[in-house]
């Protein structure tokens, strides 16, 4: 089964920011706009754009919210950074670094939002079991994502064609049930932008009391985590 991998991805979207914003970005703004949309800002809120990219949902965020943006290439992050300067964001803090190992303490977000990056990392359960670790308690994630069809024939092609959509950067396979297994998150609901659209705007509670402790990490996990972090977070 072709799979991404976070070594060849960085490479990648650094080549796809010379180009994402009116390629593949075109096609999304609307939908990123709407998954921004599902968020229930509160003035002081801390939000996470994990894989923020090239910086197009950041035009979205209110100003009386802080946004950290992740992502692992620092090509996107670069153009989200003049983006930024451009518009004089200072609400707006930008981060390279890798999903798999968020270089964040637990629960330090109120909010988190995946605009087309559940199908770009290696293991989309990890991610999302990271997300709801440093979501806080009643914190809502939402995912924007294309995720593989329901139906027979549509997913059936879907999986047949994944090896070349890994060739340029995405997994077309990746099915919502299976990513949402496992995961310690309530569903509260999904839908599309446009009847007929291959996207999809998902949102997701951590439903944890304040008071619950947050499950620990075993020994051996810490370690091999630490032992396989590939890329260190830098400010950009």
């Amino acid at each position: 089964m072709a799979t991404m991998r976070e070594r060849s991805t960085k490479p990648m979207y650094d080549i796809w920011s010379w180009f994402y914003n009116w390629t593949f970005g075109a096609l999304v703004r609307s939908r990123q706009r709407r998954a921004v949309q599902q968020l229930p800002f509160k003035p002081g809120d801390r939000i996470l754009d994990l894989g923020v990219g090239t910086g197009l949902t950041l035009k979205h965020y209110p100003t009386d919210v802080t946004v950290i943006g992740m992502d692992l290439s620092q090509g996107m992050i670069a153009k989200a950074k003049t983006m930024c300067e451009q518009r004089g964001y200072d609400h707006i803090k930008l981060v390279r670094g890798d999903g798999m190992y968020p270089p964040f303490a637990e629960q330090s977000f109120d909010h988190i939002i995946m605009c087309h990056t559940v199908t770009v990392v290696s293991d989309p359960a990890r991610l999302l079991n990271w997300a709801a670790k440093i979501v806080k308690p009643g914190g809502r994630i939402v995912l924007a994502n294309h995720f593989r069809s329901t139906n027979p024939v549509m997913g059936w092609f879907e999986k047949f064609t994944n090896p070349f959509w890994v060739k340029i950067g995405w997994r077309s396979d990746v099915a919502l049930e299976d990513v949402l297994k496992g995961v310690d998150l309530h569903f509260e609901y999904h839908f599309k932008h446009r009847f007929m659209d291959l996207w999809q705007i998902v949102c997701l509670t951590n439903q944890k009391s304040v008071d619950e402790p947050m499950p620990e990490t075993s020994n051996n996990q810490s370690k091999n985590s630490s032992q396989h972090q590939p890329n260190q977070p830098m400010l950009a």
